[in-house]
């Protein structure tokens, strides 16, 4: 008797520690819950405010749709670019590869100039937080002397580093310098390519069409006015299935380690 007492004191104690021990779970459970709402209710809020599932493919279909539907699709992105607010893209621009591209389209279609210390402070870091891609379409857009000093500063900068990086946007970067010169009859693009400069030495510059590069540009600032960018009827003519100013494959595959 008095070992099967202690058979079932033993049970009833194991039952009442995987009681317990379900109990403290389940608990932890609810409470991981509500941290995680109440941590990250304002960064869902901000994305939905600010179109990111809606804008995440901005560079790639976006760009080749039937010109009635583009037209709409570009009346909600302009539309979404006036509502958002400047605390909202600098959010934005923080949080990673996806959100930063959104944002730089945001900047580029609200003419956000709210934003521009900003993008200038990210494009000096030599090593930045995040990939430069969009700012380069934001830049343009803006389309002052400053957004052509911005790109070229960071090109004198990023050129003279023969460290590959892909955070970096060297080509971007200099067809949308290239677009603001011609645009503002400014000659900033001219110190960086004259012979022996720093796109001669870059490594990689042997491998980009300047002239591409700069109408893509303006493509890209053509279709964030909300006018007609030509990609779909240039891509027609030439027979092409690529645009230039995609985000590269190679982009989109590394940025989880980059963001």
């Amino acid at each position: 008797m008095e070992q099967a007492d202690v058979r079932g004191r033993l049970v009833v104690m194991r039952m009442s520690r995987s009681i317990a021990d379900r109990m403290r779970y389940r608990l932890h459970g609810v409470l991981g819950v509500v941290l995680l709402h109440t941590a990250g209710r304002h960064e869902l809020r901000v994305r939905r405010r600010c179109g990111v599932w809606r804008y995440g493919e901005l560079t790639g279909h976006a760009l080749v749709m039937p010109r009635a539907r583009q037209r709409m699709f570009q009346w909600r992105l302009r539309r979404c670019a006036r509502r958002a607010t400047v605390a909202d893209l600098a959010e934005l621009l923080d949080y990673g590869w996806r959100e930063r591209l959104v944002a730089g389209w945001l900047i580029a279609c609200g003419s956000r100039g709210e934003l521009r210390p900003r993008i200038a402070q990210d494009m000096s870091d030599p090593r930045p937080h995040g990939y430069l891609y969009p700012y380069c379409v934001a830049l343009a857009c803006l389309g002052t002397e400053r957004d052509a000093r911005i790109l070229s500063d960071y090109l004198i900068m990023s050129l003279a580093s023969a460290e590959e990086d892909e955070r970096h946007c060297q080509p971007e970067a200099m067809g949308a310098l290239l677009y603001l010169d011609g645009s503002l009859g400014t000659h900033y693009a001219e110190a960086i390519l004259v012979a022996g400069g720093p796109w001669v030495r870059w490594p990689g510059a042997s491998s980009v069409s300047l002239e591409e590069q700069r109408r893509d540009a303006a493509s890209l600032v053509a279709f964030a006015r909300g006018a007609d960018p030509g990609v779909r009827a240039r891509l027609a003519r030439s027979g092409s299935t690529s645009f230039a100013g995609d985000l590269p494959a190679s982009r989109s595959a590394g940025t989880a380690a980059i963001d």
